[in-house]
C-alpha cells in the first residue's frame, strides 16, 4: 500500500485531473493513509509531565489573591460575626447552650460564615498564591482575614465576637435570628456580585452545572456525551485543502489555517495580527522558518544540476571551451575522411565540370559588393586547374579534370566569406551544383565525406546559436558573443528550438564533458531566480525571497515550455510548485478585509468602555481599568492560543 506522502506527490503532480474519479479516489486514499499515520503517532505519544503555570495563568491567580484579600478583610469578618449570631442563635433555641458541644457548633458556623462571603480560588495558581499569601499573613496580622490565614484564626475571630453576641442573643432568639439571617443576606449579595464580576472580567468559566443520574445537565448546563459517544473533531478537509496541504509538505513550507483554507475570515485574522505588536513574534518565527525553506528548496534544486562554476561568466567559458573542444573534434574526423579520400581511387575519377562553370558565368561579374561570391569562385577554378577564361570573361573545362579536383574547389567554395544573405545564397548554389556533378559519380568514400562535413555543418556552423559562440568578429578578435553573456544569448533569450539544438550538440560531446556544460546551464537558470526573487536581507542575514518577484521571473522564463526544457520534467515541477506554495503564503484572496491600524480606536474603545462600566458599577476607574487589564491579558492569551492553533493547522484527513 502506498504511503501519504506517495498520494500527495501524485495529487500534485495530476492536478489537472481534478474532478475526475481517478482523482477522487486518489484523494480519498491519501485521507485514510494520513488518517492511520496520524492514529499510529498519537498511539506512541507519551503523558507530558506538569507545566509550570504560564504567564496569563499566573495574572489569573494573581487577580483571584486579590479577589481573595478584598472579600476576606470586609465580607469575611462579617461573615464571622454573622455566622458566630447564627450559631449562638441555633444552639440557644436547641437548649445546648453552654454546653462544650454548643461552642463547637458556634465556632464552626463562624467559620462557615466567614467562607460563604470569602472568594475562594477556582485556578490551581490562585490557589497556591492564596496558601502563600496566608502563611505569611498568620505570623504578621491579627485575625481580620479569617478564611485567608488559618482554621486557628477563624476560631480566635469567632470566640472574640462569642461575648457580643451572648449579648445580642439575651434579647430574644428571635430577633437574633432575624438580625443574623438579615445581615449574612445584605452581605452576601454585593460579595457574591463582585464576584460574579471579576470572573467575568477574567474570564473564567461558569461553575458546571450538576449531573443527573441518567448523564444529563440540568437546564443550566449542556447535556453531557453518553459514554462511547464518538467525539466530532471536525469535518473532513476538501480536495483542494488536502492538494495545498501535500503541495507545502512537498516543498517543505509549513501553511497556517487561513492559507490552507484560502478562507478570507482566517486570512483577515492571520494578516492583521501578523502587524499587532504583541503578536508579530509567532508569525515572523514562521516567515523565517519558510523563507530559510524556500532557500534550501531552490538550492537544492541547484545542487541537483551538478553545476560546478558558481557565477555566469565561469559558466560561459565552460560552455564556449566544450563547444570549441567539440567543434574542433568533429574537424578532425572532417579531414580524416577527406585525407582518405584523396588518397583513394574515388578521388581520380574523371568528371565534367561545365554545368558548374555555366552557372558561375551566368552570374553578374565586377560589381562591387554584389558580385563577390562569384568573382571569387571563378578565380579559384582557374587557380585549381579545372577552368580556363578566355578574353571575354568566361571559364570553360578544362578536359581531364578529376573528382579530387573538383571537391578542392568547392572547399574554396565554403571558404568564402559571406557578408550578407545573398552572398551566402550564392555560395550555397554554387556548393548545391557541385554535388549535382560529383555525387552520382562518386563511390562510398565520397558519400562519407559529405555526411560527416555535413554533420559538422550542422551541429557548429549553420545555427546561429552555436556559430555565434565560435566564431569571431570580421576583422577583430572578439568573440561574437561575450562571455558573460553566454547564458542570457542560449537560454534566457533564445527560443525553444535553438535551446533544443544546443543541448543537442552537448549531448554529443563525449567524456562527459558536453553534459557537465548543459548542467552548468541549468545551475545559471536556478541561480537566475533566485536572484530575480531576491527582496533583501532579513533579520537572520539571510536574502528574503519575494514570492511575487519568483512567480514574474518563473512566467517570463516559462514561456513554451521552456522550464521542463531545460531543467527537465522533475526539477521543473518542484520550482513550480514551491512557486505555486508561496502563492498560497504571500498572497489573499479578492475581498479580503485587514484592518492594518486600529490602534487609535482600540485606545478610544477602552477609554470609553472603562467610562461606562465605573458609572454604572459605582467602581473607581482605576480599579476598572485594571480590571479591564486583566481580562485583556486572558482575551491576548486566547488570541495566542488561536494564532499557535492557525500556524500549527492540519487538514482533517479523516473519512466522514
Amino acid at each position: 500500500m502506498a504511503t501519504a506522502d506517495e498520494y500527495a506527490a501524485w495529487i500534485v503532480q495530476n492536478s489537472a485531473k481534478r474532478g475526475t474519479p481517478e482523482f477522487d479516489t486518489v484523494a480519498q486514499a491519501y485521507q485514510l493513509a494520513k488518517s492511520e499515520e496520524t492514529t499510529a503517532v498519537t498511539q506512541q505519544q507519551i503523558v507530558r509531565p506538569p507545566q509550570e503555570p504560564s504567564i496569563g495563568q499566573q495574572i489569573i491567580g494573581a487577580g483571584e489573591t486579590a479577589l481573595t484579600l478584598g472579600t476576606g478583610a470586609i465580607g469575611g469578618t462579617l461573615g464571622t460575626i454573622a455566622g458566630t449570631g447564627v450559631g449562638l442563635a441555633q444552639q440557644i433555641l436547641s437548649g445546648q447552650f453552654g454546653t462544650p458541644e454548643a461552642a463547637n457548633a458556634v465556632e464552626q458556623a463562624a467559620a462557615k460564615g466567614a467562607q460563604a462571603l470569602t472568594y475562594q480560588p477556582r485556578t490551581q495558581a490562585g490557589q497556591e498564591q492564596v496558601q502563600a499569601v496566608g502563611q505569611v499573613l498568620s505570623n504578621v496580622l491579627p485575625p481580620v482575614l479569617p478564611v485567608i490565614a488559618s482554621p486557628g484564626m477563624a476560631l480566635q475571630a469567632a470566640r472574640t465576637a462569642t461575648p457580643i453576641m451572648q449579648a445580642t442573643a439575651q434579647r430574644g432568639t428571635a430577633a437574633t435570628q432575624q438580625v443574623a439571617r438579615a445581615t449574612g443576606q445584605a452581605i452576601a449579595r454585593p460579595v457574591q456580585a463582585a464576584t460574579t464580576a471579576v470572573r467575568e472580567t477574567l474570564g473564567m468559566e461558569a461553575p458546571a452545572a450538576p449531573v443527573t443520574a441518567t448523564g444529563a445537565r440540568t437546564a443550566a448546563g449542556a447535556a453531557a456525551p453518553t459514554a462511547g459517544a464518538r467525539v466530532s473533531v471536525g469535518a473532513a478537509a476538501s480536495p483542494l485543502e488536502l492538494q495545498r496541504s501535500a503541495e507545502a509538505e512537498m516543498a517543505g513550507l509549513r501553511l497556517s489555517e487561513g492559507e490552507v483554507k484560502r478562507d478570507q475570515g482566517l486570512l483577515a485574522f492571520e494578516k492583521e495580527k501578523a502587524k499587532t505588536p504583541g503578536f508579530q513574534d509567532p508569525f515572523l518565527e514562521r516567515q523565517q522558518e519558510n523563507n530559510r525553506a524556500t532557500l534550501g528548496k531552490l538550492n537544492q534544486v541547484l545542487d541537483d544540476t551538478g553545476a560546478e562554476t558558481g557565477d555566469y561568466a565561469n559558466t560561459g567559458i565552460k560552455v564556449v571551451d566544450i563547444l570549441m573542444a567539440g567543434w574542433k573534434l568533429e574537424k578532425q574526423k572532417t579531414n580524416a575522411l577527406y585525407t582518405k579520400f584523396r588518397e583513394s581511387q574515388e578521388a581520380q575519377i574523371q568528371v565534367d565540370t561545365t554545368p558548374v562553370l555555366e552557372f558561375l558565368n551566368s552570374q553578374a561579374r565586377g560589381v562591387s559588393g554584389i558580385t563577390g561570391v562569384p568573382d571569387t569562385a571563378r578565380q579559384n577554378a582557374v587557380n585549381l586547374g579545372i577552368a580556363q577564361m578566355d578574353e571575354g570573361g568566361r571559364l570553360t573545362a578544362v578536359p581531364g579534370t578529376t573528382l579530387g579536383q573538383l571537391e578542392e574547389f568547392r572547399q574554396s567554395v565554403s571558404a568564402i566569406g559571406v557578408a550578407n544573405p545573398n552572398d551566402k545564397r550564392l555560395a550555397t548554389t554554387i556548393k548545391r551544383t557541385i554535388d549535382e556533378v560529383g555525387d552520382p559519380i562518386g563511390g562510398e568514400m565520397t558519400k562519407s565525406m559529405r555526411a560527416q562535413r555535413k554533420r559538422q555543418a550542422v551541429k557548429y556552423e549553420d545555427r546561429a546559436i552555436v556559430a555565434r559562440l565560435l566564431l569571431e568578429k570580421k576583422g577583430m578578435s572578439d568573440a561574437q558573443t561575450p562571455i558573460e553573456d553566454v547564458f542570457r544569448k542560449t537560454i534566457l533569450s533564445a527560443r525553444p528550438s535553438e535551446i533544443q539544438h544546443i543541448k543537442r550538440v552537448l549531448s554529443t560531446i563525449p567524456d562527459q564533458e558536453g553534459q557537465q556544460a548543459w548542467k552548468e546551464l541549468q545551475g545559471a537558470t536556478v541561480r537566475h531566480f533566485l536572484e530575480k526573487s531576491e527582496s533583501g536581507i532579513g533579520s537572520d542575514n539571510l536574502p528574503v525571497i519575494s514570492g511575487a518577484k519568483l512567480d514574474k521571473a518563473i512566467r517570463e522564463f516559462d514561456q513554451n515550455g521552456k522550464l521542463d526544457q531545460v531543467m527537465g520534467v522533475a526539477a521543473a515541477e518542484q520550482i513550480r510548485n514551491l512557486n505555486q506554495v508561496l502563492k498560497y503564503i504571500q498572497s489573499t484572496p479578492p475581498l479580503t478585509n485587514i484592518n492594518n491600524s486600529g490602534t487609535a480606536r482600540t485606545v478610544a474603545a477602552l477609554l470609553a468602555e472603562s467610562a461606562a462600566m465605573g458609572l454604572v458599577s459605582g467602581i473607581p476607574l482605576p480599579v476598572v481599568q485594571g480590571m479591564k487589564l486583566l481580562r485583556d491579558n486572558v482575551a491576548d492569551r486566547r488570541i495566542k492560543a488561536r494564532i499557535t492553533k492557525a500556524l500549527n493547522y492540519k487538514p482533517n484527513t479523516s473519512q466522514p
